[in-house]
């Protein structure tokens, strides 16, 4: 089977999914769904579609009051943006997560983001802004004991410097 089979066919399950959290009223799971058909939707390079499906999800998640998975759908939602080189938009997405890291004190998924922060700063040739933020992520991952990761980021750090 081809990967857009594939993609296909996880697409029919969590379509399934969709409309039975909607006949069930189950909010989790509808929020859920969405986001992972969005992130199909992302995997096949619809990055429109995506972001349609992520902000659905995003609302939901929000009305719930789900801060991890709203942390994540904006990762997603930043994401998309880069890759359609909407570089403010992802800019924004990230930074609306970081805050949200920090003040649930997530440490591991903001690291995770700054990353993300880095890599669209560099993208947008602002390079100062990519080697601040990517000092922040170096910090974050060395209280986290995240070795790979502190080592990956400060590789980045080298070549943007």
């Amino acid at each position: 089977m081809s990967q857009s089979n594939d993609y296909q066919a996880e697409l029919q399950i969590w379509q399934t999914h969709l409309a039975n959290a909607q006949l069930t009223g189950d909010r989790n799971l509808e929020a859920t769904a969405l986001t992972n058909i969005g992130a199909i939707h992302h995997a096949l390079n619809q990055y429109l579609r995506a972001i349609e499906f992520y902000y659905l999800g995003l609302r939901l998640f929000r009305e719930m009051g789900n801060r991890a998975k709203e942390i994540w759908v904006l990762n997603n939602i930043g994401t998309a943006y880069l890759n359609l080189n909407q570089y403010d938009k992802a800019v924004e997405a990230y930074q609306n997560a970081i805050a949200i890291s920090q003040s649930e004190g997530t440490l591991v998924r903001e690291g995770w983001l700054l990353k993300n922060l880095g890599h669209t700063y560099r993208f947008m040739s602002q390079n100062d802004k990519a080697i601040e933020v990517y000092q922040q992520a170096v910090r974050v991952f060395r209280v986290t004991n995240s070795t790979e990761e502190e080592a990956d980021v400060r590789k980045l750090l080298q070549e943007v410097q």
